[in-house]
């Protein structure tokens, strides 16, 4: 039986990575849908950071902002600041029409699953050297 008094950075981590096995299985097809996944990655990942560095997280899905507040426990951060801005706005692309909407292909989608990845295990890391 699982622990249901699981640690809330735990739930984070939890979501993060379900998130990132979705983008996983959906980044091998064109479907913009993996983009959600793939951003919701990071931002769980880097909230679940925040929550247990600082015992709340912003309401925010803006990455860099997530990247500013772990850099302001952790200076090692910085290096995921350009993933972050790229990253960010695949939380409302291809869910909602705009007019600078670019359907990607398969192989950037892949690109950017990865760096949502990167993001996924540098915040693993972090918080399993505390």
């Amino acid at each position: 039986m699982e622990n249901v008094f699981m640690r809330v950075h735990e739930h984070w981590l939890l979501i993060a990575q379900e998130d990132l096995a979705s983008a996983k299985l959906l980044s091998h097809t064109p479907l913009m849908t993996a983009l959600f996944h793939i951003q919701q990655c990071a931002e769980k990942a880097l909230k679940a950071y925040v929550v247990l560095k600082k015992g709340s997280v912003i309401r925010t899905h803006d990455l860099v902002r997530l990247i500013d507040i772990c850099i302001e426990v952790n200076k090692e951060f910085e290096t995921l600041r350009l993933f972050a801005a790229v990253l960010t706005p695949y939380e409302t692309a291809g869910r909602y029409p705009t007019s600078d909407f670019i359907r990607l292909s398969i192989k950037e989608i892949e690109e950017i699953t990865a760096q949502s990845e990167f993001i996924f295990n540098f915040v693993m890391h972090r918080i399993n050297k505390t």
